[in-house]
């Protein structure tokens, strides 16, 4: 049973942030760290949900709104880290813990992972991209993928331990990201993600080929979608679960794998 941590542990910790995927490691079931990838100016990988600043969670100036006016991709590394993004914690989730933390690049997180002695997880990856969005708030689908795929090579090569490429799945709602992916022949699982009530054979059809995982919003998972996916040796991991009673109907129903905010409650689950 893959057991993913979403965003790290949104609803204990900050999200996306270096707390947030510590205090998920720490919690034994979890297997995977579920996380989100945008673009700098400076073509740096940055973990982050909204390729902008989320002025709900961090700390932005008066002059930003909606934190649409800052595009990651307009800007560099530098000046992103000098934003805070935990410290006010997030209306949503009420058993945050808050903490001041600022939007980590991916290879922070590799680094976090080796210099404090964690385990190695899994990580699914999400590139955040979109046709209205290309070179506004991420490069277009090649460049992304080429990023993508040149920093995992390189961060395979440096923690030769954790066999990162091998313990890697990249997903997106983005079918251009999941082609251009899979032209880099990167040894990496491809995940499709879906939040409407279609077809997954639909879905795949448009893509042009079968991924490894489909992960549907939890609430559109049905035995009949899991049978025909099962048939297809392509995995069911639904998206986002925060109900161990929903989780725990999902995992009867023969999912492969669940992804929440509170990874705290897995330890309850029975499988």
């Amino acid at each position: 049973m893959d057991l993913q941590g979403h965003r790290g542990a949104r609803g204990l910790y900050p999200e996306n942030t270096l707390q947030g995927f510590t205090a998920a490691l720490e919690i034994s079931e979890v297997r995977t760290l579920e996380l989100d990838l945008c673009v700098t100016a400076d073509d740096e990988l940055i973990i982050s949900h909204e390729p902008w600043f989320n002025e709900s969670i961090c700390e932005v100036a008066d002059t930003i709104h909606e934190g649409f006016a800052y595009s990651l991709y307009k800007m560099t590394y530098d000046s992103i880290a000098q934003f805070d993004c935990g410290a006010k914690g997030h209306p949503d989730y009420p058993s945050q813990q808050p903490t001041p933390a600022h939007k980590p690049l991916l290879s922070e997180l590799f680094a976090t992972i080796q210099s404090e002695g964690l385990r190695w997880p899994h990580f699914n990856i999400e590139i955040k991209s979109h046709p209205t969005g290309d070179n506004i708030y991420h490069p277009r689908p090649h460049k992304f993928a080429a990023l993508v795929a040149t920093e995992l090579t390189a961060a395979d090569a440096q923690y030769p331990e954790a066999d990162l490429l091998d313990h890697i799945s990249i997903q997106s709602f983005d079918p251009r990201v999941l082609r251009e992916m899979r032209k880099t022949t990167l040894r990496v699982k491809l995940a499709l993600l879906s939040e409407e009530e279609t077809s997954p054979a639909e879905q795949m059809d448009e893509l042009g080929f079968p991924v490894d995982i489909y992960s549907p919003n939890y609430e559109h998972v049905t035995p009949e979608l899991i049978s025909w996916c099962h048939f297809r040796r392509i995995a069911v991991i639904p998206w986002t679960v925060n109900d161990l009673e929903q989780m725990q109907a999902l995992v009867d129903m023969g999912v492969d794998g669940i992804i929440s905010d509170y990874p705290n409650l897995f330890a309850d689950l029975i499988y």
